[in-house]
């Protein structure tokens, strides 16, 4: 056998491991485009209902907000009442004692029939 024949040998031998590669590389490149395929079909509508779920969420949160002002609004309305309140009976328990106490003293000094 010559020198010829030997890379003749050779590159033919080259040449299909070369064509091997390229079919291989080729199915592989199919099978990542059906993955691709499958990934873009289930994940699209999830991405889809994580952004109605995100925006439900966010409408909920919106809520609440408005729930914990209007409690802090209450609150703030009941330390009003409260303090209205106490005002109310220290301006007015203060001429009923002195009321109370006239009544107490007439009382007493009226004679007794």
């Amino acid at each position: 056998m010559s020198v010829e024949w030997a890379a003749l040998l050779v590159a033919v031998a080259f040449l299909g491991l070369l064509v091997v590669a390229v079919v291989r590389l080729g199915r592989m490149l199919r099978d990542l485009h059906a993955v691709v395929d499958a990934l873009h079909r289930e994940a699209v509508p999830l991405i889809a209902d994580m952004h109605r779920m995100v925006e439900r969420t966010a409408g909920d949160l919106d809520r609440v907000e408005d729930l914990l002002d209007s409690a802090e609004g209450l609150r703030e309305s009941a330390g009003k009442i409260g303090a209205t309140i106490e005002t109310a009976a220290t301006l007015t328990s203060s001429p009923l004692l002195r009321l109370a106490g006239l009544a107490a003293g007439l009382r007493r000094r009226r004679p007794n029939s």
